[in-house]
């Protein structure tokens, strides 16, 4: 298998925060599912996170964020949930899923996988958590 490529190698530690607080307090009556975003000028830290209570809500997320010009890399869901095919057909070729995982006794876990839509191929994603506003040394 082909190592699928995406960008986002981070994810700040609000987003983190963010989706995991998210799916605690989610309500059974919409779905638990939402975008992540990044900034063009720091492709590798997802740093934008928007919640979808139906799939009508991912055009209208999508273009507020084109005009803020922050790009869509991906989604994140329980591990559990179907995937809407119109959520698939808003992602770009190679784009991050996020399960979050419910466990006994409260514990939470946020599992990373690069996907590649044209291939239907995924893959385990190491997302590496940075401080808010800190930035990758220069390699």
């Amino acid at each position: 298998m082909n190592e699928i490529k995406v960008n986002p190698q981070y994810i700040t530690r609000a987003s983190f925060q963010w989706i995991l607080h998210q799916s605690l307090v989610s309500d059974d009556r919409y779905l638990f599912c939402g975008l992540l975003g990044v900034s063009p000028d720091e492709p590798e830290v997802m740093q934008h996170v928007a919640m979808v209570k139906d799939v009508a809500d991912v055009a209208q997320v999508l273009d507020v964020w084109a005009d803020c010009n922050m790009v869509c890399v991906g989604f994140f869901h329980f591990e559990a949930e179907d995937i809407h095919p119109e959520l698939l057909l808003a992602m770009p070729r190679n784009y991050i899923e996020l399960k979050v995982y419910l466990r006994e006794k409260g514990r939470l876990d946020l599992l990373a996988y690069a996907c590649d839509k044209d291939q239907e191929q995924s893959q385990k994603l190491t997302l590496n958590l940075i401080e808010d506003r800190q930035r990758q040394a220069n390699a």
